[in-house]
């Protein structure tokens, strides 16, 4: 603090100079008292002002700030571009439900505030996009967000608050109960029924899900560089879980060789425009031969667990099929695959001795009947 005489436009007067961490302010007075009282209320102010920034500093962020660090951080990590965009979904959803949740601070979240987003997301119509122009493509009425949608953005919701307030219990019981019953894995004769009908290069896409596990994602979006025939592996640098590579078996390496000979594009499968296909349209693709085949709830990702079912079925172990399809724990290979009755029925009959079955079940387990 300092109070000291200066010449301002001719004229004498007395200035009152005050400084409190980092901040400055000064003013003028007719007389060294009144500069003197000046000070005390100058250094009053800027220790106000100082905290107002301290605890604009120490603030918790808020849940609109967090999603937008967390979908930042997935893609510096190298997520796939697909787990970037539900993340970013998610934050919209909760935009257009309960748009208030977004501005409250993370530490005030509490499990009511995850129910209240539940009871918002099951009551109202699954969040849409507006279409670019209302006018011409009017907005269908939206059906109900399925229980599995509302999960993927709990999860998503978990995930942020685990990084933000490990101690914070997230509460289980806000997860519907998923549908185990459903059939994910196909007999040959329904692969043949469900894939050979499809349009090229829509089964193509669907042929190479089913013999890599990879994920549509990773197919639409797979350039020429990421394949190396030569090598018998697909590198893919920015999978769901990180980097990873894809083993090629025989039939897939030449399914891919034909598919690169008939264009010259970046892209593995490109649409007539040399663009990826969009993930809407090789749904589409798929849903309608699977129909036709039979299936009526049998979808495009099941082939991811059609692939693990059968190489658990073959008798490989769980690391090795995990590391066929990418995944990081059993817990989540095991979400995927499933034993079917040929297995079970092997394992039956091992029990009670039976081991002429059971080796014909071990060779050809998709084959073997009573």
């Amino acid at each position: 603090m300092a109070v000291r005489r200066i010449r301002v436009h001719g004229r004498k007067v007395w200035q009152a100079r005050v400084a409190y961490k980092g901040l400055r302010k000064s003013t003028l007075r007719e007389t060294k008292e009144e500069a003197r009282e000046a000070e005390a209320a100058l250094l009053q102010e800027l220790k106000a002002q100082a905290g107002r920034a301290a605890e604009q500093a120490q603030a918790p962020a808020t849940l609109r700030q967090l999603f937008e660090a967390y979908v930042e951080d997935l893609d510096a990590r190298g997520k796939d571009e697909e787990t970037v965009a539900r993340a970013a979904q998610t934050a919209r959803v909760v935009e257009a439900l309960v748009p208030e949740l977004l501005n409250k601070p993370v530490t005030r979240i509490t499990e009511a505030d995850i129910f209240a987003f539940r009871r918002a997301r099951l009551s109202q119509p699954c969040f849409t996009p507006r279409p670019r122009d209302p006018e011409r493509a009017p907005a269908k009425p939206a059906a109900p967000a399925k229980p599995s949608t509302i999960n993927r953005d709990l999860r998503t919701l978990r995930a942020m608050l685990k990084r933000a307030r490990p101690d914070f219990p997230f509460p289980a019981g806000a997860f519907f109960q998923e549908d185990e019953s459903r059939v994910r894995w196909l007999r040959p004769e329904e692969e043949l029924l469900a894939l050979e009908p499809m349009a090229s290069p829509f089964r193509e896409m669907a042929k190479l899900a089913s013999l890599t596990l990879m994920r549509l994602s990773e197919i639409r979006l797979l350039r020429r560089e990421m394949v190396h025939l030569e090598q018998g592996a697909i590198l893919l640098p920015r999978a769901k879980a990180g980097a990873r590579s894809v083993i090629l078996s025989a039939e897939a390496q030449k399914l891919l060789r034909g598919q690169l000979e008939v264009h010259r594009s970046e892209w593995a499968f490109p649409n007539p425009a040399g663009r990826p296909y969009t993930r809407n349209l090789v749904s589409k693709h798929f849903r309608r031969a699977a129909r036709a085949a039979g299936l009526r709830d049998f979808r495009f990702h099941d082939l991811r667990h059609h692939g693990a079912t059968m190489a658990l079925n073959a008798g490989f172990s769980s690391p090795i099929v995990m590391a066929l399809g990418g995944w990081k724990t059993e817990r989540m290979m095991r979400r995927y695959a499933a034993v079917t009755d040929p297995t079970l029925r092997a394992a039956a009959e091992a029990v009670s001795g039976n081991e002429g079955w059971q080796q014909r079940a071990k060779l050809v387990p998709e084959q073997v009947t009573e």
